[in-house]
């Protein structure tokens, strides 16, 4: 499908995303529908490798975005009591769908959370000081962080993109900072 974005010129876009239930996932399905791109959701399951290759030798997609990840019904908490279903679909799910995607030269754009880094000596709040892709994640006050970190720590450039989602309503955890600055 060719779609006219980025004031008029055309480009042919698929994307496969992953996350479909999710807030982020379900948002850019809506904005693909609005602005007229081709897209799919992924079906398999990120820790399955042979089911990632399927959805993308069947949607043949252009660029692959993962908001797919646990997060915890009803919060985060609830991550601390089930660590193993965290961990494997938050740490082994995002680097196996990274790592397909860089065997098959896909451009994986990965939202991740900003719930990795806390206020510090460097970052005071209020200061307007934000951290930066390089900074080291420094918030391991949650199971859900720690997972989060550990991606953050593995995925590297030449793997894809990230990108931080923050909100201004701190609901992933207290100690969360608004990097949109």
């Amino acid at each position: 499908m060719v779609a006219s974005l980025n004031g008029g010129h055309d480009s042919q876009y698929k994307f496969l995303i992953y996350g479909r239930t999710g807030w982020i996932g379900g948002l850019l399905g809506k904005l693909c529908a609005e602005q007229g791109i081709s897209y799919e959701y992924g079906a398999g399951r990120l820790e399955n490798r042979a089911q990632i290759q399927e959805d993308i030798d069947r949607v043949k997609p252009t660029h692959v975005f993962n908001a797919a990840g646990v997060t915890g019904r009803p919060n985060v908490d609830w991550c601390e009591s089930h660590k193993v279903e965290t961990i494997r679909a938050n740490v082994v799910g995002t680097l196996t769908l990274a790592d397909v995607c860089k065997q098959n030269n896909l451009l994986l754009v990965n939202y991740a959370t900003g719930c990795i880094f806390e206020y510090d000596e460097a970052h005071p709040l209020g200061s307007g000081i934000g951290f930066k892709e390089e900074d080291t994640p420094n918030f391991f006050g949650s199971y859900y962080s720690r997972t989060k970190a550990m991606v953050s720590w593995s995925i590297l450039p030449s793997s894809g993109s990230k990108l931080r989602v923050q909100f201004y309503v701190n609901w992933c955890c207290r100690h969360c900072v608004d990097l949109s600055m």
